[in-house]
């Protein structure tokens, strides 16, 4: 019974040792890669987001793709404090039956007025989500709310969230309420050689008439980051399942992939 105990314990030291902190040996691809997983550090970024549903809900015949464009825009920045824009478009184009139909969603702007204390980054902000001018596509509300993010960030590590609450501004609520909220959170862990493997978790929501219409989604991805002349590109890929089965939520398997250009500047 010892014996077993001091293998087992032998066992996880060596896993420990093998994972521990070593920020010598990180190149600077795996450096950057670490920072882009944590959104708020004060990079210029470009990430470009595909995700792939099936068997959309109540149809299983319904297939959904969602494209998103997240630019990061750093307004400021000094040793340990910065003002971090992020405005958010996201696109669906939802197949059944072999017809398509394109659905643009209202157009969101997070803010960060963020905080670096060691190997912890946090930051929150006002938030903004725009009326679409179309009913189809959303809520012809303003909302307004707050954005906020926090990870933690040790060598090769992140864990943390990025988050969001918004409420609804206006009478106006034929297609729905700006009542939105999100949380999105990560373990993350990037090899010296800048292989990153992510773990994701969202939940999205849009509290109408009581109905609160969540959308829970886990991604698994894995990916690598590396130099191209003055920019850093960083991919993931990786399967998905939407945990979830509303009216608004395709449930079961489906599929990831995220492209990001990162431009470092001296001193991040």
């Amino acid at each position: 019974m010892l014996l077993r105990i001091t293998i087992a314990t032998f066992s996880v030291g060596l896993a420990m040792s093998c994972l521990a902190d070593d920020g010598d040996g990180m190149t600077e691809s795996a450096k950057i890669g670490q920072k882009i997983v944590s959104k708020i550090h004060p990079l210029i970024q470009l990430p470009f987001l595909y995700n792939y549903n099936k068997n959309r809900q109540p149809s299983l015949g319904y297939t959904q793709s969602e494209f998103e464009f997240n630019p990061i825009i750093p307004i400021y920045k000094d040793e340990t404090h910065g003002l971090i824009l992020r405005p958010m478009f996201t696109d669906y184009l939802n197949t059944q039956d072999q017809k398509t139909s394109n659905q643009f969603t209202p157009v969101q702007l997070a803010t960060y007025l963020t905080t670096k204390s060691g190997d912890f980054y946090y930051g929150a902000g006002p938030f903004v989500q725009i009326p679409t001018a179309n009913t189809s596509s959303g809520s012809q509300q303003t909302g307004v709310g707050l954005s906020y993010a926090a990870y933690y960030q040790p060598t090769h590590w992140v864990l943390g969230a990025l988050a969001y609450n918004a409420w609804g501004v206006g009478s106006n609520r034929s297609a729905g309420t700006a009542n939105v909220y999100s949380y999105d959170t990560i373990i993350s862990y990037t090899t010296d050689n800048a292989l990153t493997i992510n773990l994701q978790s969202w939940i999205n929501g849009n509290p109408t008439n009581g109905n609160s219409y969540n959308t829970n989604q886990v991604l698994l991805s894995a990916g690598k980051t590396i130099k191209v002349s003055k920019a850093h590109v960083f991919w993931q890929l990786g399967p998905s399942y939407m945990v979830t089965k509303t009216p608004t939520s395709p449930q079961g398997w489906g599929g990831y992939f995220s492209l990001t250009v990162a431009f470092s500047e001296r001193g991040n």
